[in-house]
Parts: C-alpha cells; structure tokens; sequence
C-alpha cells in the first residue's frame, strides 16, 4: 500500500499535475465535441430514417405502423447509445494515451531532476533507506526492497491521476 505524497513531493507534482489536467480537459473537450457531432449527426440519420419508416408504416395501416417504428426507434437508439460509448471509450482510451505521453515527455523538461529526486525520496520513505530505486526508461523510478515493489514511473503516475479523476473526465460526456 503506497502512502499519501510528502507534502514537498506533493508540492513539486503540482504543476505537473495542472498541466497535465488542462491537457486532458483541452484534448478531452475536442474529442467529446467531435463525439457530440458525430452522436447529432447520428441522431439526425435515426431521425430521417425514423420519418421515412413512419410514413411507409402509415400507408400499411396504423397497428402495424406503430410496432415496426417503435421497434425501429428503439434499435436506433440502441445503435446511437452503442455508437456514442464506443466514441467515449475511444476518446477516454486517446486521452489515457496522451496523459501517459505526456507524464513520459516530463523527463526531458528542465525540471526532471527535482521531481526524479522527490520520487526516489518518497520510494525509501515508503520502502526504508535500505531499498534499491533504479530510474525508469519512461521517467520517474522504480524501488524494491525485498518482495516488497513501488512504482513511481511518470506514465503509471499519469495513470493513476487520470483514475482520480474520473468524476471530471464523466462530466466531459455530461457536457
């Protein structure tokens, strides 16, 4: 179980963490208004679809017209519900990407060595000053002590802010 970030540790992810939250949201915000047009373009075709079903229906008899279309209405539905989280799954699946990408990008900015620094601090804090920290070929390290494993990798540190913050991300579809 890892314990909560030193308050300096937490201090000096800060910016990272901001950055990499305004870079989601924008990113996040494009995807979803693509998703957004693309779900009303959808519905617009259901929609078309729909009416031309309806007066055909209409022609056969009104019994018969009201059961097709309201089988039909409820698959297109169906389809654009289907379709709109597949775009939300893709669009949370390139927004994960890009949060990764991004935390392993931090490894060239100026600032890596401090926070690479305040990672392999907070790994012997959490693992004993006896623990081996070795850096990570994608930023950030990586520490063991016995069986015992912590990593504190930028991309798995990405992941997991994007985890907490799962209730923003949902308010990007709400939108």
């Amino acid at each position: 179980m890892s314990r909560p970030l030193t308050s300096i540790a937490d201090a000096a992810l800060e910016p990272v963490r901001t950055a990499l939250r305004a870079a989601a949201r924008a990113d996040a915000a494009e995807v979803l208004r693509k998703a957004h047009q693309r779900k009303d373009e959808l519905l617009a075709d259901a929609r078309r679809t729909a009416d031309e079903m309806l007066a055909t229906a209409r022609a056969d008899g009104a019994a018969e017209a009201t059961a097709v279309v309201n089988a039909r209405l409820a698959q297109s539905r169906r389809d654009g519900r289907r379709s709109m989280l597949t775009a939300q799954r893709d669009l949370y699946d390139e927004l994960r990407w890009r949060c990764r990408a991004g935390a392993k990008a931090l490894a060239e900015s100026p600032g890596y060595e401090e926070l690479r620094r305040h990672l392999a601090e907070r790994a012997l804090a959490q693992l004993g000053s006896d623990a081996t920290v070795a850096d990570s070929a994608d930023g950030g390290v990586l520490a063991s002590a016995g069986d015992r494993r912590l990593d504190l990798t930028l991309p798995t540190l990405a992941e997991r802010a994007l985890e907490r913050s799962g209730a923003e991300v949902a308010e990007l579809w709400a939108a």
